[in-house]
């Protein structure tokens, strides 16, 4: 297939949304700086969390809606992408309700 993107597909799969997976992970990953380094309400860090995750799976979901009208395969990266931000995020959250039971 043509697509006016190039980068649209690459060798049948679809990788139109990698950034944005990239771009979670890489934020998933600098927020365990950001919890280590100050304290954070648990229950702010359970909103970010489930926004991420819930942002994540719309993401997985749409990317799997696109990939089936055009005929593409989705990315099995993305998919591991996804799985990364889940046990991060979780674990931030779990992280940061400890901490803050050992602080009072």
């Amino acid at each position: 297939m043509t697509f006016t993107y190039e980068k649209f597909a690459q060798d049948g799969t679809l990788t139109l949304l990698d950034p944005l997976f990239t771009l979670l992970l890489i934020f998933s990953a600098l927020f365990i700086i950001v919890l280590l380094r100050f304290a954070i309400n648990p229950k702010v860090m359970l909103f970010i969390g489930a926004l991420i995750i819930l942002l994540s799976a719309q993401l997985q979901s749409i990317e799997g809606i696109l990939a089936d009208e055009l005929n593409l395969a989705s990315s099995s990266k993305n998919f591991y992408f996804f799985i990364a931000i889940v046990v991060i995020q979780v674990g931030l959250i779990v992280f940061a309700f400890v901490k803050d039971k050992k602080k009072k």
